[in-house]
């Protein structure tokens, strides 16, 4: 079993990865607080009373739990500059076995949208799942509208390989999914996030 070290950061130019450990909890809260509208309609339907340190330390307690299953990886997205929160990209349902796949999930704060930067953490999060996880396949699922997650995943060599209606709930409604995948034996052009774990 590969298994990332807890407290190891996998960095880029501007941003680093970390998985997220309970003295994130508030850094988590805040995030989730402030982004609470802005994230409404690509997330599952909320509820404003799990916006609370308990409930935030209770999450990542079973992420913490998940990663030590290698059934999943919950990463926070950080500034490399002043170190502040301002996203999360998860390696879900970690399938082993004649698959090795995982779910890529993620989000990022408004205030930091638009500049490439979930690009270049997904392209860190390939060279996690690939080269310390041992995975073969990433897969992540854009509702069609979603134009911008299309292309964090398309600048990361992730290739569509299909449609897939009423493919999960989302803001309490059954939205199709656009099924874009990577796999590391997969001949690239070079991605935004060159996928490399210094």
């Amino acid at each position: 079993m590969h298994i990332p070290e807890p407290t190891r950061r996998y960095s880029g130019s501007r941003v680093f990865l970390e998985l997220l450990q309970r003295s994130h909890a508030p850094e988590l809260l805040a995030y989730r607080r402030r982004n609470l509208e802005y994230h409404r309609p690509y997330s599952p339907a909320q509820d404003e009373r799990d916006l609370q340190i308990a409930e935030q330390e209770a999450l990542i307690a079973g992420f913490l739990e998940r990663a030590t299953r290698d059934h999943g990886y919950h990463f926070g997205v950080f500034l490399r500059q002043g170190g502040k929160l301002i996203g999360q990209l998860n390696l879900n349902n970690v399938v082993r076995g004649v698959f090795q796949n995982a779910y890529v999930g993620y989000s990022m704060d408004e205030a930091h949208t638009g500049q490439g930067l979930m690009s270049e953490a997904l392209g860190i999060a390939c060279g996690v799942g690939f080269s310390v996880l041992a995975l073969h396949r990433l897969q992540a699922a854009v509702m069609p509208w979603n134009i911008a997650s299309s292309r964090v995943v398309e600048k990361n060599a992730f290739r569509k390989e299909g449609y897939a209606p009423g493919y999960l709930k989302i803001a309490g409604r059954w939205e199709d999914h656009m099924i874009f995948a990577r796999r590391a034996d997969q001949e690239l052009s070079p991605p935004l996030g060159d996928g490399t774990v210094p």
